[in-house]
Order: structure tokens, then C-alpha cells, then sequence
């Protein structure tokens, strides 16, 4: 480390004698930093020019890749439109045949239910607990021969503790072999009522407790033991019979049962199981389970009894087994499934069957067009139809796009080439500019179709008049009226002058792709170009740069050499002038 004391011999300001020298060098950089920064401005000209560009490749392409076929095929997508989309909607793909029909909608395809033949739950008991049953914590007022008295409901409450506050307020509480909640007067002849308005416990509402003429009240909801929480094979689950572990199936999946599997869980299994193909539900208030399939139409819900008894006890299968706890026969319960129903149709008058509100064209014959259902007709409907037509909106939304970024070009290369501007003199970009002009503008006698001209279609350059001097003759517009109309006449020949072979979009193309070619094209050119530049203008820099440290260096060695020579003279002549006075 290097520290230097200016001027310590001599007194005068050396360092700033240093900085000043090399400051005159410092010019030569700026010049070099001010050209990076023109140059790197040209360059971001430049890419925002190629961003134009390939965008208008992209708007074209929606175009010239019709001829992939299929999806890409602009010109050969449908629309299916419904004259009534309350009754049905339609989609139609590439494959579909323009054509109107006729569409009578019947009947709707419904799903199939299987539900427990009767409850499968055991009757809540005097060892249930309230909340078990969904009733919440608060107070219960009840009332007899008008004398209020208010019961505090608290967790861990069973129903035997209720019935003994109840006792001790006048009133009787029963279960019936239903479920069924039955309130009485304890006395002959005492009036009661149960509930009111500050109520904070769900308890009345839940259970749906109703007085009935005879004065007592009775629940139009059941109570039941079993709850979706507890584990299925405890012994005190709740269900009429004690379910084992093991295995079952519904649909083609199989669902299996342990110590720790709980009504909650099993349920989510099935409804989440695509192979299951269904939902299950359970009813608190009924004690039952129901299985509702997720295909519509008349068929039934695969159920198999497998190792565990669960779909015996749930009332949906029947089995035989042996003394080792083997099934030796099972069947299923098709009673306790009420079918869906098949959908019904007609289509120009043919009557047709389907299995699903979702009518594909192997039912409904009609090539390429998916129906959906959604409600039978009725008679203020009216006559109802499916027409199936070219798919004009996204055509329209592709030549809106094309405008777009054909004029973005026009416009950025008109506004960086001009004078003063970054890329003023680049004859690629004005040649590009006069070559797409000369297209839209121009006659295309090569198509074969019977347009020719853009304008012919609806897209052309807006003239000036006396109305509108100022009009850009740069810029395309688009109208659409003009553009319908042209493909309805005929849309071959607007596939042809904007698609085809030797159509107006396939030269865009082509020119375009010259530009944005890799490594040949001019963008990428122009681009290795101006990073050359930069990169020897950095070098450049840096050499200054070492130079001026150098050149820096060179004079601080020098200044200070300067000063050691007038320090030693200064030494030399203190010890003069010492001698000389001892003399």
C-alpha cells in the first residue's frame, strides 16, 4: 500500500497537479461510454422491432397453418349453435357437417340411487350423548301449566340425563322404537310446552319438535346412535349390527374397513375414487346410507360384499357365511336401487336413447357435434334447432389480430428509421416495409381464387378524402361486415388469397421468416453486429482505463521524485548554514 504526502518538501498541491493531468485523459472514456450507450439504444430499437415482427409472424401463421389440417385449420372449424340453449347447447369439432336438424328433447337421463332398505342405525338410548346427535350446548325452556323452567344442556349430557330434567320439570320424555321423540305431562292433565324464542340449545329445531293436538309434542326428525365419526367396528358404533374389517366394492374399486376407518373417512374414500363412480351419502336423520351414481341412465351401482359385512349392515347386499366368517354366497339388494332413467330425444324426427345428457355423435349420428342436455322441451318452447355452420369468430379474431400487428410493424419501422432515429439507414428494415406494403396493397393473381385483393375481403388501407386529410395510407383496417359476407360467397377462394400456396399471408411469411431467421436473418445479424461493437468498445475502455492509471502512476512517481530531490536540498542546506555558524 502506497501513501503519498503532496508537497511535503516543496509545499505545492502536487496530488491535485496529478488529478488535474489526468483529467484531460478522461474525455477519451466518456467518448467511448456515450457510443455503448447509443449503441446499446440501437439495439433495444432493434428488439423492439423484432418483437413486432414476430408478432405479426404469429397473427399470420394462424393462417398459413391451415395447411397442418385439423385443429390448426382456421378455415375448417364449426360452431353448433342451439336456437334455445335452456333446452340444450352443442359443440362441434372440425369433423362436423354444416347442416341445420331438428331437436326434440323428451326426457333428461337421471342417475341411480341406492339407499338402505330401512334404517341401519340403532335408536338413540338413555346412553347417548347430545351432542352425538348434533344437538348443541344452551338452554332448553319448557313450560307446564305455564310455569317456566329453563334446562342447561352441557357437553358430555346424554339423552337418560334430558329425560331426568325433564322429569324434575313435570314433563315425560320417550324414544320410540322410530326414533321418534314423544313429550307428555308427567301429571294427567298438566298443559306443557316445549321451546321458546330464547332458546340458545338447537335442541327444538334439530329434532323438529312439533305439538300436536293432544297437547303432547312429538319429533318429526329421528334420532339415531350411529355418527359419521365413530370408527366403524367398535363395538358401540351405533349400527344394528357390529361391522368387520375387511373389504368391499363398489363400481370396480375396492374400499377397505380397519379398527380405524370411520363412516366419515370411508365416505370421502368412495367419492373421491374415480372408479367407484359414485357419491355416498349419510342421512342422520333417517339412519341410512345412499350411493348415487356419477353416470346418468338406467343402470345399476356395481355393490359386492366382500370380506367385511359393511354392505349387509348397510342394507344394500345379502350374504351367507360360514362359521370361519366366509362369505359363501352374496347378492345384491336391487330392490333398494331406484334406477335412473335413460335420456330421450329426436333429431329430425328419429327417436333416440342415450345413456348420458351428453349426446356424442355415435348416438345422435350427426359427425363431429357433442348435445348436452339440459332440460325436455315443452310446448311454449316451440320448435327447436341445432345449426351447424363455420366457425366465423375466430377467423374474425385472427384478421383483427393481423391488422394489429401488421400495422405495429409499419408503424415501429416507420418510427426508427426515421431521420435522427436509432435505426435510421437500415435499408433491410425500409425494404421490409415497402415489400409488406407492396402485398396488402397489391393484386395476387397467383391464388386462383376469384378474390384478388385484401380489400375485396374487408381489410385495406384507409383512404384520404375531404373529410379525412390527415388518413395514414400506411395503416390496414379492418371490415367486418365486408370479411362475412366475402366468406359466405364464397370461402374458398378468401381460404385461398389469404392461405393458399401462393396467397398473400404465405409471402408475409416467407418474407418475415427471412428477417427473423437465426443466425442469416437480418435481425439476428444486426444483433451480433451491435454486440461486436459493444464488446470492442468495453475493450477499448478497459485498455483507457489501464493507461490512465499507468499515465497517473508515471506522474506521481515523478512528482515525487521532485519532492525528495528538494527535501535533500533543504537537508543539504540546513547542514550548511549549521557548519557555517559554528565556524
Amino acid at each position: 500500500m502506497t501513501i503519498s504526502f503532496s508537497g511535503l518538501g516543496s509545499g505545492l498541491d502536487t496530488s491535485s497537479w496529478v488529478e488535474a493531468l489526468v483529467s484531460t485523459k478522461q474525455p477519451e472514456i466518456t467518448k467511448l461510454q456515450t457510443k455503448i450507450t447509443d449503441t446499446q439504444s440501437v439495439k433495444t430499437a432493434l428488439n423492439n422491432t423484432r418483437s413486432k415482427v414476430s408478432t405479426l409472424r404469429t397473427a399470420v401463421e394462424k393462417f398459413t397453418d391451415a395447411k397442418f389440417g385439423g385443429t390448426f385449420d382456421l378455415f375448417s372449424k364449426s360452431s353448433a349453435k342451439s336456437s334455445n340453449e335452456d333446452v340444450f347447447t352443442a359443440v362441434a369439432d372440425s369433423n362436423a357437417k354444416r347442416q341445420n336438424y331438428d331437436i326434440y328433447v323428451k326426457q333428461l337421463a337421471t342417475y341411480t340411487k341406492a339407499t338402505s332398505m330401512q334404517a341401519v342405525s340403532s335408536v338413540a338410548d338413555d346412553e347417548t350423548l347430545l351432542k352425538s346427535l348434533g344437538i348443541t350446548n344452551g338452554t332448553l325452556n319448557t313450560y307446564v301449566n305455564g310455569v317456566k323452567n329453563t334446562i342447561n344442556i352441557e357437553s358430555g349430557d346424554t339423552v337418560g340425563d334430558l329425560k331426568i330434567e325433564l322429569a324434575n320439570a313435570g314433563i315425560k320424555m320417550d324414544i320410540t322404537d322410530n326414533g321418534e321423540i314423544k313429550f307428555s305431562a308427567l301429571n294427567e292433565g298438566d298443559t306443557i310446552h316445549v321451546g321458546a324464542t330464547t332458546d340458545t340449545s338447537n335442541f327444538v329445531s334439530l329434532v323438529g319438535l312439533e305439538r300436536a293436538e293432544d297437547g303432547n309434542y312429538m319429533s318429526s326428525n329421528s334420532v339415531y346412535k350411529a355418527t359419521t365419526s365413530t370408527k366403524l367396528t367398535s363395538e358401540d358404533a351405533g349400527f344394528n349390527q357390529i361391522i368387520k374389517a375387511g373389504t368391499f366394492t363398489i363400481g370396480t374399486a375396492q374400499f377397505k374397513i380397519d379398527g380405524n376407518t370411520t363412516l366419515s373417512s370411508l365416505i370421502s374414500a368412495i367419492n373421491n375414487n374415480d372408479d367407484a363412480q359414485a357419491y355416498a351419502y349419510w342421512d342422520d336423520a333417517t339412519g341410512k346410507l345412499s350411493i348415487t351414481s356419477k353416470r346418468e341412465g338406467a343402470s345399476f351401482i356395481n355393490i359386492e360384499a366382500g370380506t367385511s359385512n359393511f354392505t349387509d349392515v348397510m342394507g344394500l347386499t345379502e350374504s351367507v357365511w360360514d362359521e370361519d366368517g366366509n362369505v359363501v354366497s352374496s347378492k345384491m339388494f336391487t330392490g333398494a336401487q331406484e334406477l335412473g332413467q335413460n335420456a330421450i330425444l329426436s333429431i329430425n324426427g328419429t327417436n333416440l336413447v342415450s345413456t348420458s345428457n351428453t349426446v356424442t355423435s355415435d348416438v345422435s349420428r350427426i359427425q363431429g357435434v357433442t348435445i348436452t342436455l339440459k332440460r325436455p322441451n315443452t310446448e311454449e318452447d316451440g320448435a327447436t334447432s341445432l345449426n351447424v355452420e363455420q366457425d366465423t369468430s375466430g377467423l374474425k379474431d385472427a384478421l383483427k389480430n393481423f391488422v394489429d400487428a401488421y400495422n405495429g410493424v409499419i408503424e415501429q419501422i416507420g418510427t426508427v428509421t426515421a431521420n435522427g432515429a436509432e435505426l435510421h439507414g437500415e435499408s433491410s428494415l425500409t425494404s421490409l416495409k415497402n415489400t409488406l406494403r407492396s402485398y396488402t396493397n397489391g393484386a395476387n393473381n397467383t391464388n386462383g381464387g376469384v378474390f384478388k385483393l385484401l380489400s375485396e375481403i374487408g381489410v385495406s388501407t384507409t383512404k384520404a378524402d375531404s373529410n379525412n386529410l390527415s388518413s395514414d395510407t400506411n395503416t390496414l383496417s379492418f371490415n367486418e361486415s365486408t370479411f362475412l359476407k366475402a366468406l359466405e360467397e364464397n370461402p374458398d377462394s378468401v381460404k385461398a388469397i389469404l392461405a393458399g400456396e401462393n396467397g398473400i399471408f404465405s409471402m408475409i411469411e416467407d418474407t418475415v421468416e427471412q428477417s427473423l431467421k437465426a443466425a442469416s436473418g437480418f435481425f439476428d445479424i444486426k444483433t451480433t453486429t451491435l454486440d461486436s461493437e459493444i464488446k470492442k468498445t468495453e475493450e477499448k475502455i478497459k485498455k483507457k482505463n489501464a493507461s490512465i492509471e499507468k499515465y497517473k502512476a508515471q506522474l506521481e512517481k515523478q512528482f515525487q521524485s521532485m519532492e525528495n530531490s528538494i527535501t535533500k536540498m533543504q537537508q543539504n542546506y540546513q547542514k550548511f548554514f549549521n557548519s557555517a555558524g559554528t565556524a
